[in-house]
């Protein structure tokens, strides 16, 4: 994902479209600039005056960095050097010549028996600009350009209220998509669609709190979503104060990088924590097999020999509302863990077990319940 202000959009009427790269030639330019051997500043002074677009130029080059390494500092030694050269100017201040410059830093120097040369070096690697690439880049042009793009759609979901995703994909990749779903932390109901699925997710915009984390993770979605056999995208996205629809498929947009991203294992702490502490005295069983509800996908956080378990945490009043009429349709023995702060005294009336808990599930408030469908690991 690049930066917002590094987008390129068209915007017609209440549609806007990324302003995708077709071209390699950008890209093996700004690739060109990333050579081992040379300064990051010389590479991003060689981006800023590229024969093309500025915003296209640095977009590329904040992808490029991810993938070049640069050479290795010491933090704890730099910073050492910079609090002794502060304690030493504040001596000599004010410090407003060469001489009394060199001074301060022979000073240093023979403190921390380094050469005044060291010195001047160290000063210069605190600026990340002085550093060395010591690995170029470890994508090709044609790579470039499809995580350009991919990017360009991902900065575009970053500002959307809601996304709904269209996808034909096999069993397998089906539930792997789902997992991805629920390992990413995403607010999303999937319902069987025809021969595909059909996901609704929630998107940053509309969350009540972690907007920008939020965003970040429906982002790492979209390398699952373009990974399957055929899929389509419609999205809300609010930008630069005024709403608009976004609407890509496969047979429509470019080369796009499929890129799969290892999802979270754990979408909170409350699901880690209890994990770690019915594994203990149980064999448990992190999201288990698909379920279909009244039409809906469903995937429990966990299975406890027979029971499954589902963790409700704080979100938006509407997911909440959608979670709670799924869960009231699920005809399984079933274990609902709800945080304190939804404060709805309608989930006590669900037909299951359910145990509201405050900051973290513990085991002892859910034992007697998973007491009967426990096996020793």
């Amino acid at each position: 994902m690049i930066p917002l202000d590094l987008l390129r959009a068209k915007r017609r009427g209440d549609l806007v479209t990324p302003r995708y790269l077709h071209d390699t030639w950008p890209a093996e330019y700004v690739l060109s600039a990333y050579r081992p051997g040379v300064k990051l500043a010389d590479a991003r002074a060689k981006v800023e005056d590229a024969p093309f677009e500025p915003k296209l130029a640095r977009g590329l080059a904040h992808i490029v960095e991810k993938t070049i390494e640069v050479e290795a500092v010491d933090k704890r030694l730099l910073t050492k050097i910079r609090l002794e050269i502060f304690r030493e100017a504040a001596r000599a201040h004010p410090v407003v010549d060469e001489a009394t410059r060199a001074k301060v830093i022979s000073a240093v120097a023979s403190r921390l028996k380094m050469p005044p040369e060291r010195i001047e070096e160290a000063l210069a690697k605190v600026h990340e600009d002085e550093l060395m690439i010591v690995k170029g880049p470890s994508v090709t042009a044609e790579e470039l350009l499809a995580l350009y793009n991919t990017s360009l759609v991902q900065t575009l979901l970053f500002r959307s209220r809601r996304m709904a995703a269209y996808v034909v994909a096999g069993g397998a990749r089906i539930k792997e998509l789902i997992r991805a779903l629920k390992g990413l932390g995403l607010m999303y109901i999937a319902e069987q669609a025809g021969s595909g699925v059909k996901l609704n997710v929630d998107g940053p915009v509309s969350a009540v709190r972690q907007t920008e984390r939020y965003g970040t993770r429906l982002a790492k979605l979209v390398p699952y979503v373009i990974s399957a056999d055929d899929w389509r995208i419609e999205a809300e996205i609010n930008l630069y104060g005024k709403a608009y629809r976004f609407v890509e498929t496969k047979s429509n947009a470019p080369e796009l990088a499929r890129r799969d991203l290892e999802p979270p294992q754990f979408d909170s702490t409350a699901e880690e924590e209890f994990y770690r502490n019915v594994s203990r005295v149980c064999s448990i069983e992190r999201e288990p097999e698909a379920l279909v509800v009244g039409g809906r996908v469903f995937i429990p956080d966990f299975k406890i020999g027979d029971l499954y378990v589902e963790i409700v945490g704080f979100w938006t009043p509407d997911y909440i509302t959608r979670k709670y009429e799924k869960l009231a349709a699920v005809k399984i023995p079933l274990l609902v863990l709800v945080d304190e702060k939804l404060a709805l005294a309608t989930w006590k009336t669900l037909p299951h077990y359910v145990v509201v808990y405050k900051d973290r599930p513990r085991l002892s408030d859910v034992f007697k319940y998973i007491k009967p469908y426990c096996s020793k690991r």
